[in-house]
């Protein structure tokens, strides 16, 4: 089954909706506690505000003034993620979903990055900066490769995903057992990593337009204000206005074309196309709300996908 060009087709309308999502936001001028701040705006509007680009952050600047406002911005220790397909380690309650056999030792609460290395069995966090080997995942073949090759977490994540498809996961106790059956003793990067500094829509957006010195309150100021000159950490418990994101729907039309082998109105394809774009959609940076689905005329057959993205 040829479907090269349904997967350009794709990847060009995937490449449309992403240079026409933007980020619409409103300065709410009354002064709440960060967390009335967000009971706010996710009451009436979406959440507080999130940046991707500087440009994002250049509009608010210009609502605020020199107003000093809270934004989305905050520590979450347990925001930790599976690099193979970018599922988060715990859930929204901060719980994990794995069994006992999981046991995830953490010590480096505080620092901006750290990614997880499995020594014997034992799961537990280390600074990304390190040099140790690696497990690699081919999903292809579902196998699991030693890479003997001391890297930083990053290197081996890149040389996993160059050569195989990438750091392995440990997401039940026989992946687990896979994992130990090609290493030793020592430890060994797998594929799990957390940023200190989150968004409230878990976007993997990486601006950071700290001020000089900042973020520097640890523990004790897990939350961020913004002004003209840039952001701040601070406790929680402050009273300063706030910047809220604003819903946006957006529709993009996307017809599909392929040849007869491919059956658009079989559920098994339909099914594997939404997830498929899906999938090109969040490796092409769009984190933001969206819902695929099949838009089907008077005939009942499929002739175009929806994509709405909900900002």
């Amino acid at each position: 089954m040829d479907q090269t060009g349904l997967v350009i087709l794709l990847l060009l309308a995937i490449s449309t909706l992403s240079s026409s999502l933007s980020r619409r936001y409103h300065h709410v001028q009354m002064k709440l506690t960060r967390s009335a701040a967000q009971s706010y705006c996710r009451a009436h509007f979406v959440d507080l505000a999130t940046f991707e680009t500087e440009e994002d952050w250049e509009a608010v600047r210009t609502l605020a003034e020199r107003t000093t406002f809270w934004i989305g911005l905050y520590q979450d220790r347990t925001a930790w993620k599976w690099s193979l397909d970018n599922t988060y380690v715990y859930g929204e309650d901060g719980n994990i979903a794995y069994g006992d056999w999981f046991v995830f030792q953490m010590s480096l609460y505080w620092s901006s990055q750290v990614c997880g290395k499995v020594t014997g069995g034992s799961l537990s966090d280390l600074p990304c900066e390190h040099l140790l080997n690696s497990v690699c995942y081919d999903e292809p073949n579902n196998k699991y490769i030693p890479v003997m090759v001391p890297m930083t977490w990053s290197s081996a994540q890149s040389y996993c995903r160059e050569k195989y498809t990438d750091l392995t996961s440990m997401r039940d106790q026989q992946e687990k057992e896979e994992i130990l059956k090609v290493t030793d003793e020592s430890s060994w990067w797998i594929g799990v990593y957390r940023k200190l500094w989150n968004w409230p829509d878990r976007s993997v957006s990486s601006l950071a337009l700290w001020n000089n010195g900042e973020p520097n309150g640890g523990a004790s100021e897990p939350c961020v204000v913004g002004h003209v000159g840039g952001w701040n950490d601070i406790s929680c418990g402050n009273a300063f206005e706030f910047m809220c994101m604003v819903s946006e729907i957006k529709l993009l039309k996307i017809e599909l074309k392929s040849d007869a082998s491919l059956d658009l109105n079989d559920p098994a394809v339909q099914e594997d196309l939404l997830n498929h774009m899906e999938k090109h959609m969040r490796g092409h940076g769009i984190h933001q709300k969206f819902t695929l689905r099949w838009r089907k005329p008077p005939s009942r057959k499929v002739d175009e996908k929806e994509v709405e993205p909900l900002l």
